[in-house]
């Protein structure tokens, strides 16, 4: 069977918690996949680019990520699309693809940070979306969202669970 790539949004950087790990926000950009969301987890420097390209801001002396994208551009022939894929069960990992086809590998983080700059598309497949995509609980998808006592009744019963409970 072959894979289908679909495309990705970039929704942003946020803390998960209770952990305070930053995460990049991934989103399903095609019609009945707008609503399968993936949270990469990454490092504080890759969320900061992420978020600084997101939001245009420019420091003043190019970052890593600004110049990676930079001598892609110049010296290659652009970067055409990155896709985020599955290293192991627990760990996303990048692809960045150039106009000319050759393709990288790369952290998850540093792809999308590239991706962001040269605004390039994002792509998963499909089949991966759909298992490891979660749908948010927002009243768009007619459900409230998890108020802090469910997560404090949550907590109360991980302390005391059994085995047997998960049966």
């Amino acid at each position: 069977m072959e894979s289908q790539l679909v495309p990705l949004d970039v929704v942003g950087v946020r803390i998960e918690l209770p952990s305070k790990q930053p995460v990049v926000v991934l989103r399903g950009a095609e019609p009945g996949l707008e609503n399968l969301h993936v949270a990469v987890l990454v490092g504080p420097a890759e969320a900061n680019a992420v978020a600084m390209a997101m939001e245009k801001k420019v420091p003043p002396r190019p970052m890593t990520h600004d110049l990676l994208a930079e001598v892609m551009t110049r010296l290659g022939s652009g970067v055409r699309s990155v896709e985020i894929s599955m290293l192991d069960s627990s760990t996303y990992r990048g692809t960045i693809t150039l106009g000319s086809g050759r393709s990288f590998d790369a952290r998850a983080s540093d792809a999308i940070a590239v991706a962001v700059r040269v605004q390039c598309l994002v792509t998963m497949e499909r089949e991966m979306l759909t298992r490891v995509g979660i749908t948010p609980r927002t009243e768009a998808t007619g459900q409230r969202p998890i108020s802090e006592d469910e997560i404090k009744e949550f907590r109360r019963f991980l302390e005391d669970a059994e085995p047997e409970d998960f049966q």
